[in-house]
């Protein structure tokens, strides 16, 4: 018998990615805020009593951080209140929950990362403090539970998916429409080729319960990152009318240690080495 999952935030960019992969393996349950409001504790305990999913993977967020910013009050109830709602109807059915957060609970943090994922994390954004309260939250709800605290996930316009604005889409955004990037060489994040995630993702099932860093390494800067892509795409000459450098008073570092995750076996290919490997498959 298939093992039933339920997924929220199910229109999403891992969502549908997720569900276009793995819909023959598992029962999945697709719902978004259309099918289900995480923040009716009522219309949550229901669907969870009818449906006693084995897993349930809660993407479902708000995860734009110029709106938590400004609306800190509703994104408070979907982040955080929401997750709870769906935290005890796993404990209530029994379901395990993998709680999907953010490598942004570091983005106030003083110190050069990577962070492993016992570093105090220093949240200065709205979205960041909801998942942190949330991830603590939860911690005392449930015990059968992995927090995945993701890095940037990238990739392209596929049938049946959603896209978010990434680093390798928003670059083949700026090259077509002939707009000249300006990239910051002081900003460092994870860039995790997506279906690199979606494909090792049912190994999380087997793995210690725990908070994990999920995703990619990558040493290089954002303005590095698009130098790379760009030369990728063949635009090697047109550099210096392409791209510009980008300085911000701050440093801003992100970057997760992954390397317990590594030694579960759940491994991630360089974020460099990764977009070249996203352009290939997609016949770049």
């Amino acid at each position: 018998m298939k093992k039933k999952i339920l997924i929220t935030g199910a229109n999403g960019f891992f969502g549908t990615r997720f569900i276009k992969t793995y819909q023959d393996r598992f029962a999945i349950t697709a719902t978004d805020v259309e099918q289900l409001d995480i923040t009716n504790a009522e219309m949550v305990d229901a669907l969870f009593d009818e449906l006693r999913p084995d897993y349930v993977i809660h993407a479902a967020a708000i995860a734009v951080t110029d709106f938590c910013n400004k609306h800190p009050d509703v994104a408070h109830k979907v982040n955080v209140s929401g997750a709870v709602n769906v935290g005890r109807a796993c404990r209530a059915v029994g379901s395990k929950l993998v709680f999907i957060s953010t490598e942004q609970v570091f983005n106030g943090n003083e110190e050069a990362g990577p962070y492993c994922e016992d570093h105090e994390a220093v949240p200065d954004t709205v979205y960041g403090l909801n998942k942190l309260e949330a991830e603590g939250r939860l911690k005392q709800i449930l015990e059968e539970m992995w927090i995945l605290r993701f890095t940037w996930l990238f990739g392209l316009p596929e049938r049946q998916t959603s896209i978010n604005p990434n680093v390798l889409w928003n670059t083949m955004q700026a090259l077509i429409g002939g707009a000249k990037m300006r990239e910051r060489r002081n900003e460092f994040r994870g860039l995790t080729y997506v279906h690199e995630l979606i494909d090792q993702f049912p190994q999380i099932f087997e793995i210690p319960y725990g908070t994990y860093h999920t995703g990619a390494h990558n040493p290089a800067s954002r303005y590095e990152i698009a130098e790379h892509i760009l030369k990728e795409l063949g635009q090697g000459e047109r550099l210096d009318v392409l791209l510009e450098p980008a300085e911000a008073p701050k440093t801003r570092d992100v970057r997760l240690d992954t390397s317990k995750l590594a030694e579960q076996g759940i491994r991630f290919t360089e974020s460099k080495a990764a977009l070249t490997k996203c352009l290939r498959e997609f016949g770049y």
